[in-house]
């Protein structure tokens, strides 16, 4: 299969495919954007109560409607030139294309106005005309409208201390780009002939979303070139080639393209949810995994090239060298991805096969169109260091490189260093290989101490900031619907600009009201919308202490609610947006987090053959994370000044450390256990170490560099985001991989490959000093002519591991000229 992919004639049939597949996916992927959703409410399960009261909303109004507020602010006090401004502003939102001037009056309005509720509190009147306590609170707080024949919806408040007045537009919520257009015609009117020292801001959900829609219209490109920059350093350091880094990196394009073609495909069809931060994660994460799947096969390429003439021949052997560990990573990968299949959350559920096709994409084009391109060109990519086949023939080779000189596993005359490819250095030599036999010196010590300091790291946990974060802290900065949120709590009953939204039915409305009004924490409440038997109340609630606290008054409005009313009704409103999200998120990670364990462990149990290497490896994994989670929280906490963490921060760091930073053990353990059907465990450990060291290096700088790109988004989330996954990559790549995974294997020993047969040589055993026989390939003799004068037949005994001759003996083997 691999010598198809890359064969004389074959290579050209795979560039005629890929070809037909660029030209079919480049028609889609510039469609993502207009399929993606960033409304809060879309990310919620329909059986959350803020997802139902959106609903019930949506079935009255005929089409989702949501507020957009403005907020005209003078310290000096609005003066009558301000007035008449703002009610000429007015006017013209009324003619602005998306937004609702006027509702007709709800079905049952009766019920609705205020002579009509004057006439039911009357009888609860005494003599004096005084109401009962408990109504006079009701009396008080409730915001009732005189009947007409419609609702006027766009309606302005005055402050009480005369420095700012508030307007409320009612916008047609189509979501993405539709709605952040209207909400820039809003912005134009209100802009056009203000007077010199009146500020206006937009503000209300729709004034955030507008806002967060502008930060990934803006940088999208920005980021997509700070990544492949990061990516082009490190090929340009690592290949000290000027033209070999076009190479994978046009590749990596191409599978981002097929990609975002597959995804706008699933996404029209309404089978995922595609968000923008998923659309700027799937950028990183293609960039960073296709670049470490170039990084691995590339290395094997060229070391490949050092034993090779025919550069076809090279990359097939590099194919089937290397691709077993890059089919393994990837479906590492996409199996962690794909768990998120399971989440309650929508933007949760759809960023794992948003990512999981992209990483899919890329290792098929890495796989495949990458192997063919680099033979379509030859060995003068790699210049100025162009690899030179010095080897007079083509000899069988060892996995650690080069022709083995001695015995390796039979014992005799004890382990022999493989020479590299074409006088390359040992594969066990240089810095990486060094370190191995460092470690060999006392392993335990080694992963003792390890452990010990990730411990360390982990707890700074203890500053870690649950609950979510509000609206304002989503931004790193201070965009115009954060000021305008700062200048309503100013001046403005907490609460006013954005309410608590409680939908419930004709027959319990009373109640409803009766019962939210008796909250100390109400401030108003108003008549929304009606229909469908349906009825909208938005409930002002003064604000708490912090973001924790004004969740916790809603809930508990939700559940005395729900004591009056229930099952018919529900409380939505942002804030008890944000509150189930974080419920949601809650089990989500509850649930996603065992089964990434569960999966990823069956992947390494296939791949290396073992029940106690994936154990370990998992292992591994997971006190890398829990450090990851301790650094991020002193750094949110003490560096950045965080107000929380993100609801979904702690899962998908976790799926994307624990798959990615599996990928680096993969390649490390892949090679090892190559290496360990020749040699012992601790020297397969060693040599692994050192024939992967510098890509696997490589590989991690890559991938933390793309992620760290995310900073350039503006936003809390992708920065949290962002630090974490390169800190846990670093952390993975230079620590976990290199010292603690290796002490782990040459502590361990054969054990390490339990129960599979390169287990039966156990470590006790070798320390013993007794030979360890491994079953190794199956020796086919052969006859191998050689006309050097005379012809003379000589008897070679080959494997497809290494080649002895019959001749000299040495250690129990035939070796020699």
């Amino acid at each position: 299969m691999t010598a198809l992919l890359c064969g004389r004639r074959t290579k050209w049939v795979v560039l005629v495919i890929w070809l037909g597949i660029i030209g079919t996916a480049a028609s889609f992927a510039g469609r993502l954007e207009s399929v993606q959703k960033d409304d809060i409410a879309a990310y919620l399960p329909e059986n959350a109560d803020s997802a139902r009261a959106v609903k019930r909303i949506l079935g009255m109004q005929g089409e989702n409607l949501s507020p957009a507020t403005i907020v005209y602010e003078r310290r000096e006090g609005v003066t009558t030139a301000d007035r008449d401004e703002i009610a000429r502003d007015m006017k013209e939102f009324a003619g602005i294309d998306g937004v609702v001037a006027e509702l007709p009056t709800p079905t049952g309005g009766k019920t609705f106005g205020r002579a009509e509720f004057d006439r039911e509190l009357k009888p609860y009147r005494d003599a004096r005309g005084r109401l009962p306590e408990q109504l006079q609170v009701v009396e008080r707080k409730l915001q009732m409208p005189r009947l007409t024949k419609t609702i006027k919806l766009i309606a302005a408040q005055r402050s009480k201390d005369g420095q700012a007045v508030q307007v409320v537009v009612i916008v047609r919520d189509r979501g993405g780009r539709e709605t952040a257009e209207v909400v820039e015609r809003v912005r134009r009117v209100v802009d056009a002939g203000r007077p010199a020292g009146l500020a206006a801001h937009i503000t209300g959900m729709v004034g955030f979303q507008a806002d967060a829609l502008a930060v990934f219209s803006t940088v999208d490109t920005d980021l997509l070139l700070a990544a492949m920059g990061v990516a082009v350093v490190v090929l340009l350091i690592t290949y000290r080639s000027v033209i070999l880094w076009l190479f994978p990196l046009s590749v990596v394009l191409v599978g981002l393209v097929v990609a975002m073609g597959v995804n706008y495909l699933l996404a029209a069809a309404e089978v995922i949810t595609v968000s923008s931060v998923a659309v700027s994660l799937l950028m990183v994460l293609v960039i960073g995994a296709g670049t470490d799947y170039a990084l691995l096969l590339i290395a094997r390429y060229r070391e490949e090239l050092g034993r090779h003439e025919d550069r076809h021949e090279a990359m097939a052997v590099a194919l089937r060298r290397a691709g077993p560990a890059v089919l393994a990573s990837a479906a590492t990968v996409v199996a962690g991805l794909l768990c998120l299949l399971v989440a309650d959350l929508n933007s949760t559920k759809g960023l794992g096969p948003v990512s999981a096709v992209g990483v899919a994409g890329v290792m098929l084009a890495m796989m495949t169109l990458l192997p063919a391109v680099m033979v379509v060109f030859g060995r003068w990519v790699f210049w100025p260091l162009i690899p030179r086949c010095r080897s007079s023939e083509r000899p069988d080779h060892a996995p650690g490189g080069g022709r083995e000189g001695g015995p390796g596993r039979s014992g005799g005359r004890g382990p022999v260093r493989p020479s590299g490819a074409a006088g390359e250095p040992p594969a066990d030599a240089g810095i990486w290989g060094a370190l191995g036999r460092k470690i060999a010196k006392n392993p335990r010590l080694v992963w003792v101490v390890t452990v010990i300091g990730l411990g360390v790291c982990a707890s700074g946990l203890a500053s870690y900031k649950a609950g979510g974060l509000s609206n304002a802290d989503v931004f790193l900065g201070r965009p115009d619907s954060v000021v305008g949120q700062e200048a309503a709590a100013r001046h403005f009953p907490s609460g006013a600009a954005d309410p608590v939204q409680v939908v419930t039915t004709e027959q319990y409305v009373r109640d409803v009201i009766v019962d939210t009004a008796q909250r100390p924490e109400v401030t108003a409440i108003s008549l929304g919308a009606a229909g469908n038997g349906d009825i909208l109340l938005n409930v002002s609630v003064r604000a708490g202490d912090g973001e924790e606290s004004e969740q916790q008054e809603v809930l508990a409005l939700r559940d005395r609610l729900r004591a009056v009313a229930a099952p018919d009704v529900n409380v939505g409103g942002n804030v008890a947006l944000v509150a189930d999200l974080e419920r949601g998120a809650q089990r989500d990670r509850a649930l996603i987090i065992p089964l990434v364990l569960l999966v990823v462990f069956a992947v390494l149990a296939l791949l290396l053959r073992s029940l106690v290497a994936p154990l370990l490896l998992l292992a591994t994994v997971v006190v890398s994370f829990l450090a990851t989670l301790g650094i991020s929280s002193l750094a949110f906490t003490h560096l950045f000044g965080f107000a929380g963490v993100d609801q979904g921060f702690v899962l998908l760091v976790f799926v994307f450390l624990v798959a990615l930073g599996v990928d680096y053990n993969i390649f490390l353990m892949h090679r090892v256990r190559e290496e360990a059907h020749r040699h012992s465990t601790a020297h397969s450990a060693i040599l692994g170490l050192g024939a992967t060291g510098g890509v696997i290096t490589s590989a991690g700088v890559v991938l933390a560099g793309t992620f760290a790109v995310l900073v350039v988004l503006p936003l809390t989330q992708t920065v949290q985001i962002a630090f974490a996954v390169a800190v846990g990559v670093l952390l993975d790549t230079m620590i976990v991989r290199s010292v603690l995974v290796t002490a782990l294997t040459l502590d361990v020993g054969d054990a390490v490959w339990w129960p599979s047969r390169l287990a039966r040589g156990l470590s006790w055993w070798h320390r013993a000093g007794r030979p360890i026989r491994r079953p190794g390939p199956r020796v086919r003799p052969q006859v191998l002519l050689r006309p050097r004068g005379l012809v003379r037949p000589r008897v070679m005994l080959r494997s497809s591991r290494v080649v002895l001759m019959k001749g000299e003996k040495m250690g129990g083997e035939f070796s020699g000229k």
